[in-house]
């Protein structure tokens, strides 16, 4: 799967680390502050969606917009907008928010906004793991994995609600069956329960003492049915 490449036109106030944190934990992240460097941007690389500071912009958006969509005619466009800005004075987009936002709130309306991924995904009741583009995904929910990260969840998601033993996990993740120091991967079991905390997502991972670990999932099986299609 692609990672997606996001150009942020923005001048001063929204450059704020967090933001762009949050941004680039999720997606190929372009900055640009005037419409030169946003033409460039756009003529450099493949831009998959354009998230314009409107209130902060000081160039016209819809003749931006034309050159944007000269160059690529998927292009999507979604708008940053000051509280009581009417629709009918800003471009047409594919979305928009209203200032102020948490970057959990932005990076959840992106996920809507972006076509839907399409690559090698595993997926158990809802779960799926992107192991190209390196996401755990929950809902419209998502969160950036390094590559060892990759190969526990996807050690869980090919064997769910199903006992994975330490030592299989060495062997999948580390490729080694050194049980010697088994440090690194307690500290790795301990990332991914905070992965799913942070996703909300409704999964556990069990231990059984001394033998290893088993992902189960909360919901009920009626439940099915509800569950985020992938």
């Amino acid at each position: 799967m692609k990672r997606y490449t996001i150009l942020f036109l923005t001048r001063y106030r929204s450059l704020e680390q967090p933001l762009l944190a949050g941004l680039s934990a999720h997606y190929t992240l372009s900055v640009a502050q005037t419409r030169r460097e946003a033409i460039a941007a756009l003529s450099a690389q493949q831009i998959d969606l354009v998230l314009a500071d409107v209130p902060a912009l000081r160039f016209d958006l819809v003749r931006f917009w034309d050159d944007a969509r000269a160059r690529n005619p998927d292009i999507r466009f979604f708008l940053l907008l000051e509280k009581g800005t009417r629709l009918d004075q800003v471009p047409r987009s594919h979305g928009y928010l209203r200032y102020t936002f948490s970057v959990s709130q932005l990076l959840r309306r992106l996920a809507r906004v972006l076509p839907t991924h399409q690559g090698e995904v595993v997926a158990w009741r809802g779960l799926r793991l992107d192991i190209q583009g390196h996401f755990l995904i929950w809902d419209t929910r998502q969160v950036a994995l390094a590559p060892k990260q990759v190969a526990l969840v996807q050690a869980f998601l090919r064997a769910p609600d199903t006992l994975v033993s330490r030592a299989q996990l060495m062997q999948d993740v580390w490729g080694t069956n050194y049980m010697g120091d088994t440090r690194t991967l307690d500290v790795h079991i301990h990332g991914m329960r905070k992965l799913l905390k942070r996703l909300q997502a409704p999964f556990l991972l069990e231990t059984e003492r001394g033998k290893g670990y088993r992902l189960t999932c909360c919901l009920p099986e009626s439940s099915e049915a509800q569950l985020p299609k992938p």
